[in-house]
């Protein structure tokens, strides 16, 4: 069976109708077949990572790559073009997931294969991580700390795309090396993981200072 294939939407935060907009949005992907993960406007969307831009987003994920891209042309860049100003940053991603079943053959890493599926309160958070790394080894250290807090939490990821090709840009730009997502059963879950002493003190100081350059938002998931 084929990956599933997310779709992010990111919307800069100048635009001032983002509430509508996001909303229309997610209505056209779920018209198409499309299942919304969250969406929400700048305010509402928590920016961890020092420098992660304000920005409305919308994640989404279809089964099929082509209803992906279908939507994204005939339905939702429209609804885009006739509500964002002329300039306004817009970025669309269509992205490779990890299978459906996780990785069970990398079991280290936190997946549907490898963490209990925790049954989740009404709003479950995902964290989305963009950046690219430029120091390999401290990198590995820094992920040989954080996959087991992960789990320890019941967070997975259910995308790493990190090769070449897994992210194809259908609005704007993609520069980075790095698309992820990560699940969360609750977001006190989420935060206890990013503001935890071990992550704050041991993790962070090695992915900065030329290790890496990201971005993250924790969002709640959709609630309509």
């Amino acid at each position: 069976m084929p990956n599933p294939q997310f779709l992010s939407v990111e919307i800069a935060s100048e635009h001032a109708n983002q509430i509508v907009l996001l909303r229309e949005l997610a209505s056209g992907v779920r018209s198409d077949g499309g299942q919304v993960l969250a969406w929400d406007p700048p305010g509402r969307i928590s920016g961890l990572e020092r420098a992660t831009p304000a920005a409305g987003i919308l994640l989404s994920r279809f089964d099929d790559g082509a209803l992906l891209q279908r939507c994204v042309r005939d339905r939702l860049l429209p609804l885009i073009d006739g509500a964002v100003p002329n300039g306004a940053a817009v970025q669309v991603l269509q992205v490779i997931g990890l299978p459906e079943d996780g990785l069970p053959d990398m079991m280290a890493i936190p997946t549907v294969a490898s963490v209990p599926r925790i049954k989740p309160m009404p709003c479950i958070a995902l964290m989305l991580i963009r950046g690219t790394g430029y120091d390999q080894e401290r990198l590995d250290r820094y992920r040989d700390i954080i996959l087991p807090m992960l789990k320890e939490r019941g967070g997975y990821y259910e995308v790493f795309a990190s090769t070449e090709g897994e992210v194809r840009a259908l609005r704007g730009e993609w520069k980075d090396a790095i698309f992820a997502v990560s699940r969360w059963p609750t977001r006190a879950a989420a935060e206890d993981f990013w503001y935890s002493d071990k992550y704050q003190t041991q993790a962070i100081p090695l992915r900065v200072n030329g290790a890496g350059r990201f971005t993250v938002n924790l969002l709640d998931a959709a609630r309509d």
